[in-house]
Protein backbone atom coordinates (compact mmCIF):
# COMPACT_ATOMS: atom_id res chain seq x y z
CA UNK A 1 0.00 0.00 0.00
CA UNK A 2 1.32 3.39 -0.91
CA UNK A 3 1.04 6.33 2.14
CA UNK A 4 0.51 9.57 1.28
CA UNK A 5 3.00 11.82 4.11
CA UNK A 6 5.39 9.04 3.68
CA UNK A 7 9.06 9.77 1.78
CA UNK A 8 9.56 7.60 -1.01
CA UNK A 9 12.49 6.18 -2.72
CA UNK A 10 12.47 5.56 -6.65
CA UNK A 11 14.87 2.49 -7.99
CA UNK A 12 16.19 1.90 -11.59
CA UNK A 13 17.15 -1.61 -12.96
CA UNK A 14 20.75 -1.40 -13.39
CA UNK A 15 22.48 -1.72 -16.86
CA UNK A 16 24.80 -4.88 -16.13
CA UNK A 17 25.22 -8.05 -18.16
CA UNK A 18 24.20 -10.45 -15.39
CA UNK A 19 22.98 -11.17 -12.02
CA UNK A 20 25.82 -9.63 -9.86
CA UNK A 21 25.85 -6.00 -11.52
CA UNK A 22 22.54 -6.32 -12.69
CA UNK A 23 20.75 -4.99 -9.66
CA UNK A 24 18.33 -2.60 -8.22
CA UNK A 25 19.88 0.76 -7.23
CA UNK A 26 18.42 4.12 -6.14
CA UNK A 27 17.60 6.99 -8.46
CA UNK A 28 16.07 9.63 -6.62
CA UNK A 29 14.55 10.16 -3.06
CA UNK A 30 11.53 12.49 -2.08
CA UNK A 31 7.60 12.26 -1.60
CA UNK A 32 4.61 12.16 -3.27
CA UNK A 33 3.36 15.61 -4.40
CA UNK A 34 -0.43 14.23 -4.71
CA UNK A 35 -2.67 11.34 -4.19
CA UNK A 36 -2.06 9.06 -7.48
CA UNK A 37 -4.67 10.09 -10.64
CA UNK A 38 -5.98 7.10 -12.58
CA UNK A 39 -5.84 8.15 -16.56
CA UNK A 40 -6.85 5.47 -19.16
CA UNK A 41 -6.70 2.49 -16.97
CA UNK A 42 -3.48 3.37 -15.84
CA UNK A 43 -2.30 4.71 -12.43
CA UNK A 44 -0.29 8.38 -12.65
CA UNK A 45 1.92 9.04 -9.33
CA UNK A 46 3.87 12.38 -9.42
CA UNK A 47 6.77 12.61 -7.17
CA UNK A 48 8.70 15.44 -5.96
CA UNK A 49 12.76 14.78 -6.03
CA UNK A 50 14.88 16.59 -3.29
CA UNK A 51 17.79 17.33 -5.55
CA UNK A 52 18.38 15.57 -8.72
CA UNK A 53 17.04 12.95 -10.55
CA UNK A 54 20.06 10.97 -12.03
CA UNK A 55 19.42 7.73 -14.38
CA UNK A 56 22.51 6.02 -15.40
CA UNK A 57 20.22 2.84 -17.21
CA UNK A 58 19.01 4.83 -20.52
CA UNK A 59 17.70 1.57 -21.84
CA UNK A 60 15.29 0.40 -19.32
CA UNK A 61 12.62 2.82 -17.81
CA UNK A 62 11.59 0.64 -15.19
CA UNK A 63 10.98 2.24 -11.61
CA UNK A 64 10.46 0.74 -8.30
CA UNK A 65 8.41 2.74 -5.44
CA UNK A 66 10.07 2.35 -2.06
CA UNK A 67 8.84 3.31 1.28
CA UNK A 68 9.65 2.60 4.98
CA UNK A 69 8.35 -0.03 6.59
CA UNK A 70 5.34 -0.69 3.40
CA UNK A 71 4.93 -3.45 1.05
CA UNK A 72 6.63 -7.33 2.67
CA UNK A 73 8.45 -5.14 5.36
CA UNK A 74 5.19 -4.36 7.51
CA UNK A 75 6.45 -2.44 10.98
CA UNK A 76 10.13 -2.23 10.01
CA UNK A 77 12.26 0.31 9.59
CA UNK A 78 13.42 -1.08 5.80
CA UNK A 79 12.41 -0.12 2.68
CA UNK A 80 9.87 -2.24 0.78
CA UNK A 81 8.11 -1.94 -2.48
CA UNK A 82 4.88 -0.54 -2.93
CA UNK A 83 4.15 0.21 -6.67
CA UNK A 84 6.64 -0.46 -9.80
CA UNK A 85 5.76 0.90 -13.38
CA UNK A 86 7.17 2.96 -15.83
CA UNK A 87 8.44 6.58 -16.15
CA UNK A 88 6.23 8.99 -18.15
CA UNK A 89 7.88 11.93 -17.88
CA UNK A 90 10.84 13.99 -16.00
CA UNK A 91 10.43 17.75 -15.63
CA UNK A 92 13.34 19.09 -13.58
CA UNK A 93 12.69 17.42 -10.06
CA UNK A 94 9.39 16.50 -10.70
CA UNK A 95 8.84 12.39 -11.61
CA UNK A 96 5.56 10.81 -12.86
CA UNK A 97 5.89 7.26 -13.20
CA UNK A 98 3.08 4.93 -15.23
CA UNK A 99 1.49 2.32 -12.69
CA UNK A 100 -0.75 -0.55 -15.03
CA UNK A 101 -0.71 -2.72 -11.65
CA UNK A 102 -3.90 -2.30 -8.98
CA UNK A 103 -2.69 -0.59 -5.56
CA UNK A 104 -3.95 0.42 -2.63
CA UNK A 105 -3.17 4.26 -1.39
CA UNK A 106 -3.29 5.17 2.61
CA UNK A 107 -3.17 7.61 4.62
CA UNK A 108 0.27 8.43 5.95
CA UNK A 109 1.31 7.87 9.45
CA UNK A 110 0.05 11.05 10.38
CA UNK A 111 -2.73 10.02 13.24
CA UNK A 112 -4.61 12.42 15.35
CA UNK A 113 -4.37 11.20 18.94
CA UNK A 114 -7.40 9.54 20.37
CA UNK A 115 -8.14 8.00 16.70
CA UNK A 116 -7.71 4.26 15.94
CA UNK A 117 -5.40 3.50 13.12
CA UNK A 118 -6.76 1.16 9.71
CA UNK A 119 -4.57 -1.14 9.17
Amino acid sequence: MIRIGKPVQLYEWGAGTNTLNQIWTVCGKGELLSGPKVKMGATEITVQIQGQFEKKNAKDDSIKIMQQGEGMTPTSTRWGEVAMGRIKSVSGNTVVVEVKSAMKVGKGTNVRPGKPVSP
